[in-house]
């Protein structure tokens, strides 16, 4: 195809990638774009900066811990403080000048052609006085994730002006399934799902984790936050399941155990388990999907995007709802035997974004004013 071209632009190539440092699913879902870049044009020198951890982005990368967005600051993995959030967003604005005068510096030193934001809003306004282009890639905006607290933090109305500003300023967006908020974006492009799978079957994922192959397995998912609310003795009594999650340490105990390195391995976790619980966010509804394991989920308070992915794990999963309280408490067992005996439901979905956005990335650097 045309990648023959880009495989040689790309030699000289440099591009920025900015990812938030929100949660592990911008990072997982990048990195899925790394790795196709990297295969498509192995030459291509890719400098990423984020909070995240840095195993969360693999591959002959240049990794730097910088952040130009906030996200949501978060007491757990459900618990949301949005007065933080606001100080934090109103700390960065302050310092928006300083911020974006040295990340253009960056740029031009490194001789970056092109900058990839997943998704914060500054990307695009470092790219614009870079002058050079940019992409978004992502499923939402932060400026439509503050828009739902202006009712009580009025001081996001600014701050969001200036977010839409910048997000005029994106060269292309490419916009996953079920998006929130991207209207925005002057050009968009819709893109497949992003989605890692395993390479294992379940049986082989059960005996690399270590985990019982005859249990019925569940997964409690809440990210690199956890959720330690959960009332973990209830569960014990729920003999009939085997419950497992990552965490700080490793613990194992009756009925449930928690695996700290297999959160560097979560797409074996996912495989491995016949049930996950969890909140909806991008990337374990992807994981979800991507493996097709039922999922028990709960809510996550006023958050733009929770109704999006509600609507994507009932048309592209086999999904089910548990009230928090009922989640915290442990009291599960007639949530999860009603979703493992729900009639499935798995729809064939395209889960080739991440080739497609790479794909999209180095037509840009080939030719940057095509969109």
């Amino acid at each position: 195809m045309i990648f023959r071209n880009h495989i040689s632009k790309a030699h000289l190539s440099s591009i920025l990638y900015y990812i938030t440092g929100h949660g592990y699913g911008h990072a997982v879902r990048s990195n899925q774009v790394i790795r196709h870049l990297e295969k498509i044009a192995p030459s291509l020198k890719i400098y990423v900066r984020t909070t995240a951890p840095e195993w969360l982005i693999q591959g002959h990368i240049i990794p730097s811990r910088q952040t130009i967005d906030i996200g949501i600051v978060q007491k757990d993995s459900l618990d949301m403080d949005l007065e933080a959030t606001l100080q934090a967003c109103q700390a960065l604005h302050y310092k928006i000048s300083s911020v974006t005068e040295r990340e253009v510096d960056f740029v031009r030193e490194h001789q970056i052609r092109l900058i990839v934001g997943d998704i914060p809003p500054l990307g695009s306004e470092i790219a614009a006085r870079a002058s050079i282009a940019s992409v978004a890639i992502g499923n939402f905006t932060w400026s439509e994730i503050y828009r739902a607290y202006i009712k009580n933090y009025p001081g996001f109305i600014p701050l969001i002006d200036e977010m839409e500003d910048f997000h005029r300023k994106v060269s292309l967006a490419l916009t996953l399934p079920y998006p929130c908020g991207v209207d925005v974006f002057p050009q968009r492009q819709s893109i497949p799902w992003i989605a890692r799978t395993s390479a294992l079957t379940r049986e082989q994922a059960r005996i690399v984790l270590g985990l019982p192959q005859s249990a019925t397995l569940v997964l409690l998912s809440f990210g690199g936050l956890g959720l330690k609310r959960i009332d973990w003795r209830k569960l014990k009594d729920l003999s009939r399941f085997f419950f497992v999650t990552t965490g700080e340490t490793e613990q194992a105990s009756d009925n449930v155990r928690v695996l700290p390195e297999a959160q560097r391995r979560y797409e074996d976790l996912v495989r491995a388990v016949d049930v996950v619980v969890t909140k909806p966010g991008y990337g374990i509804v992807a994981d979800v999907i991507s493996h097709r394991v039922p999922a028990l989920y709960t809510d996550r308070g006023d958050f733009a995007e929770y109704p999006y992915l509600v609507q994507a794990l009932n048309e592209c999963a086999t999904a089910a709802f548990i009230p928090q309280d009922d989640l915290l408490s442990g009291n599960m067992e007639s949530y999860l035997h009603r979703l493992l005996n729900k009639k499935q439901n798995w729809p064939d979905v395209s889960l080739d974004g991440a080739r497609t956005a790479a794909e999209k990335i180095l037509e840009l650097i080939e030719t940057p004013g095509a969109y």
